[in-house]
């Protein structure tokens, strides 16, 4: 039984990559995907690599080699933790078939079991991605010895248990919390201080380097004294067996311990939330009345504020934008010498905030998923007496509600904010907001094109889905191309002459792609 389990959690995981959503017919190849969670895990491992190349040989000289491993570890068991809190909570409480599976003579024991091993496998990937580097590093800089890496890697096997541990007690608690709370608004406030945090420490991270790399002895007197599994990890990490089997067998208490106390509560968190109330007798008089286009924009309002994984991950490029004109004006007295030194005129400097806050807008893909999370609710919206055309129409006008205005507004506010002249100011407006409109269409199209409605979470279309892969990917080629061409064209032509070109070609793009979407994507809309 937990054998099934588990493989059909693995098959659901994986299917994206493999197959269409309702035909089972292979598609594109999943090359795509390879390549860009390879280029972003060899980014990782360099970035770490680099990190604990600056602590091995100072460690090593004060005879803290333990402390080498165990900082390793730290820094691994954040990174699995931090990175899978989320998944965790959606994939254990709010996976779509929870209720099925609820309903079925299997104890909850095992579902929960069988959700939990491939959150081990996820912690692995991110546990493996810090430590590994780091193990490598230690091996060619100090020693490399066979008993000292098969120890190493069995501390790495206790951390990705002991991560598991607190993000699944954490995702039990964050689930109760979100029950009481609104979910989007909390996934929103809880990203916005990770990126917050993260790029506050990146910024400082070099005096961090600098003051671990000097406070060796203080840092590994107060892990021998408080935290002791850490402590037993770095020895055993060194080849000390009794350490490395009292690290693992914390670990495994803590994590069977953490395993005990969701399986006997699985049953009634899971299935928070989900009683039907009486609710008061709806007085149709009252009930508003809308245009079809307007009462599909407001459904698709509602489904982007009240999903999380939706507004968490479309909802970072808006403020993102948002947050450029304002840091734009805040730094405004150290950028403008700078701008002088470089000898930015009008039109280049045009040229550059118009490339800055479209690479930031290409992350504001609404329109792109909004199809695949209709789910299973599609039937109901294709049974209304409401066009296709309709329907589509209102996903993408939600998308230019959002993302048109904030686009063109910041694109203006940088250009008079740092006097780029009245047509570069036009064109800063002009050329973002177009963006914004392409990225809407051309993300619906792609939405259409790799529909699919047999997800078990709503973070496959936000986040896995190759709509997503295919409208990020294609959106940075073409500011990376439009930037090229400026280059090689600048001879001939000016930047502000080159920017009304750039939104002359989005301009074509975006009708082009306005037209097939009226036309094929009707007919996909149908056909689905």
């Amino acid at each position: 039984m937990i054998g099934a389990l588990i493989r059909v959690r693995f098959r659901a995981l994986f299917a994206g990559l493999t197959r269409q959503s309702r035909t089972g017919k292979k598609k594109t190849s999943p090359v795509l995907f390879i390549v860009l969670y390879g280029y972003v895990a060899l980014m990782m491992v360099f970035l770490f690599a680099s990190t604990f190349s600056k602590l091995a040989g100072p460690y090593h000289q004060a005879g803290l080699d333990w402390l080498y491993f165990a900082m390793t570890g730290l820094i691994g068991l954040a990174m699995a933790v931090l990175g899978s809190v989320f998944s965790t909570q959606s994939q254990l409480y709010e996976a779509k078939d929870n209720g099925l599976l609820l309903s079925l003579p299997i104890p909850p024991r095992l579902i929960l079991l069988s959700r939990m091993v491939p959150l081990l496998a996820l912690n692995l990937v991110f546990s493996a991605l810090v430590m590994v580097p780091a193990f490598i590093v230690y091996a060619n800089l100090i020693t490399f010895s066979a008993l000292g890496f098969c120890f190493q890697l069995l501390s790495l096997l206790g951390v990705v248990l002991l991560s598991q541990a607190i993000a699944c007690l954490l995702g039990w608690l964050l689930h109760l919390l979100l029950s009481k709370m609104n979910k989007s608004a909390v996934s929103i406030l809880y990203t916005i201080v990770f990126l917050g945090a993260y790029f506050a420490i990146y910024s400082q991270a070099q005096q961090i380097l600098a003051a671990i790399a000097s406070g060796g002895t203080a840092i590994a007197a107060a892990l021998q004294s408080w935290v002791w599994p850490l402590y037993a990890m770095g020895r055993g990490s060194l080849g000390a067996f009794g350490y490395c089997l009292g690290f693992l067998v914390v670990c495994a208490v803590t994590f069977a311990l953490v395993y005990w106390v969701l399986s006997r509560t699985f049953l009634t968190t899971a299935t928070i939330g989900h009683t039907v109330r009486r609710t008061k007798k709806l007085d149709w008089t009252q009930a508003n009345h809308h245009r079809p286009i307007q009462a599909i924009t407001d459904k698709e309002w509602r489904k982007f504020l009240g999903t999380p994984v939706y507004l968490t991950n479309m909802g970072l490029g808006l403020i993102f934008t948002a947050l450029l004109p304002i840091l734009g004006l805040v730094f405004r007295p150290k950028l403008l010498p700078l701008i002088s030194v470089f000898g930015l005129s009008g039109g280049v400097l045009t040229a550059i905030l118009c490339a800055g806050l479209c690479s930031v807008g290409s992350m504001s893909m609404i329109s792109t998923p909004s199809v695949s999370l209709e789910g299973k609710n599609f039937w109901i919206l294709r049974s209304l007496p409401v066009s296709s055309k309709t329907i589509l129409l209102g996903k993408l006008r939600l998308h230019f509600l959002c993302c048109v205005p904030l686009n063109a507004l910041s694109g203006l506010v940088l250009a008079l904010a740092y006097n780029c002249g009245p047509v570069n100011v036009l064109l800063a407006a002009l050329v973002p907001g177009l963006f914004g409109v392409l990225n809407g269409v051309l993300g619906l199209v792609f939405g259409l094109k790799w529909a699919r409605f047999d997800f078990i979470s709503e973070a496959y279309p936000c986040k896995q889905s190759g709509s997503i892969a295919a409208t990020m990917f294609s959106l940075w080629g073409l500011v990376l191309v439009l930037c090229g061409a400026y280059f090689l064209l600048s001879p001939l032509l000016s930047p502000t002459g080159y920017l009304a070109i750039c939104a002359g070609i989005l301009a074509i793009l975006s009708f082009a792609l306005y037209r097939l979407l009226l036309g094929w994507g009707v007919r996909k809309w149908e056909s689905l």
